[in-house]
């Protein structure tokens, strides 16, 4: 299920294993209408300064794989719940997904999923991909092998010595890596170092090192785009504003029959982001105070077919843009540089399960593969099972909200236009 080029750069990312010298006992979950951190800190000894336990040799780290997108369509539950979103996602996972969201609908007996973990009904969803042709036409690019989500325990020695455990997404949690309004890099970001384009050559391995943005090259195995999610938590929050975290109901019904129609303008944004944060090296390190909480560290692994494009990259015209040396791809959010790269995480989890699969030995030191975990055997689906599953029909529709293959004008689902 794991591409040879992933497993190859995921060594990278793995601590190296250590002997256990008297492991702690990992922090009881929190009873209902307990905060967690009442329970943690309830646990944590007064002075780790004096713990000589290293790390764990088996940590949780498995690959979520997702065979195909549920949808492609002009909708962001998570940003704006209720309404057409700003611009057009590729969403894998969960069959719930819909203008509007919680974490009860996730979880409806009906609900299937494109991922691998029938429990697991998430949504994962990311900004499409699109070809600019020389006479400022749109193409839509080929999404090939659906989406690997990375699943890593990134905790630390401080954090062993406390008695802390990866803790799962609690219900209703959703959270939110990359800026769609971003058009420049900065290199001290652990945000923006998280975010990864990766040249694959035609036997799909790496060969070059990875860009920040959108290659000013051809890429002749395909586009991996990789991002990597905030993994430390403050505990309390769930990713929306006060009296927005309880899954309350909104005007829309799930069904998009609320205020939901294509002309309505899309709202200032639904989430908070403040109730997450990345470690202090961006994948691994400590959390801040403020965040002393781990959670699973989420990483999206997903490939474009921009290679089918190559025969079209040298031809030119008054109206080119590559006369004036840019690259032809964008961004459904109309972002020509690839920093406005995003994805969205909205938990669909059994959390209880998910929470024993962080827990189980066999679910990690494995080299990702998921078929290896004996938490979730019962619950597989195969390749055959998560492509078998109906795609959503599309909900934001009518003029201009065509989103597959050649648009003319050089405008985008929505009316985005390219910028950068």
């Amino acid at each position: 299920m794991i591409p040879l080029s992933g497993i190859l750069w995921l060594t990278c990312f793995l601590a190296v294993p250590s002997a256990v010298l008297a492991a702690p006992q990992p922090l009881p979950l929190p009873a209902t209408g307990t905060s967690v951190s009442t329970a943690a800190t309830a646990a944590q000894p007064s002075d780790i300064s004096t713990c000589i336990r290293q790390e764990p040799s088996i940590k949780a780290f498995f690959v979520m794989g997702c065979g195909k997108p549920i949808t492609i369509d002009r909708l962001d539950p998570i940003i704006s719940p209720g309404l057409p979103s700003a611009h057009l996602h590729t969403v894998m996972g969960g069959s719930a997904f819909n203008f509007s969201l919680t974490y009860a609908q996730t979880q409806a007996h009906h609900v299937r999923t494109t991922c691998a973990v029938s429990r697991d009904k998430s949504n994962y969803w990311v900004p499409t991909v699109y070809f600019r042709h020389a006479n400022g036409s749109l193409e839509s690019v080929q999404q090939v092998g659906g989406i690997n989500v990375y699943y890593q325990e990134r905790l630390d020695w401080t954090d062993y010595c406390a008695g802390k455990e990866v803790l799962a997404f609690p219900e209703g949690f959703r959270m939110i890596a990359g800026d769609s309004a971003r058009r420049t890099y900065d290199e001290n970001s652990v945000e923006q170092r998280g975010i990864q384009f990766i040249c694959l050559l035609t036997d799909g391995q790496e060969g070059l090192d990875p860009f920040r943005g959108f290659p000013g090259r051809t890429c002749d195995g395909g586009l991996q785009i990789r991002i990597r999610f905030p993994s430390c938590w403050d505990g309390v929050g769930l990713g929306g504003f006060e009296g927005g975290d309880d899954d309350s109901d909104s005007d829309d019904d799930g069904n998009g029959n609320g205020n939901s129609t294509a002309t309505t303008p899309a709202p200032k944004s639904a989430y908070n982001g403040s109730h997450v944060a990345y470690p202090s090296r961006g994948d691994t390190g400590e959390c801040p105070p403020t965040h002393p909480f781990r959670i699973p560290a989420l990483l999206y692994e997903m490939t474009w077919a921009v290679d089918a494009f190559n025969h079209l990259r040298n031809l030119t015209s008054p109206e080119s843009p590559y006369d004036k040396g840019e690259q032809p791809f964008v961004f459904s959010n109309g972002d020509k540089t690839g920093y406005g790269y995003h994805a969205d995480f909205f938990n669909g989890w059994d959390v209880d399960l998910l929470q024993k699969a962080l827990r189980d030995e066999s679910c990690g030191d494995n080299g990702g593969r998921i078929e290896t975990c004996e938490t979730f055997k019962e619950f597989l689906q195969s390749s055959e099972e998560m492509n078998l599953v109906e795609e959503l029909e599309q909900k934001v529709t009518g003029e201009g909200e065509q989103w597959e293959g050649v648009l003319e004008g050089g405008v985008l689902p929505g009316g985005v236009r390219v910028d950068g």
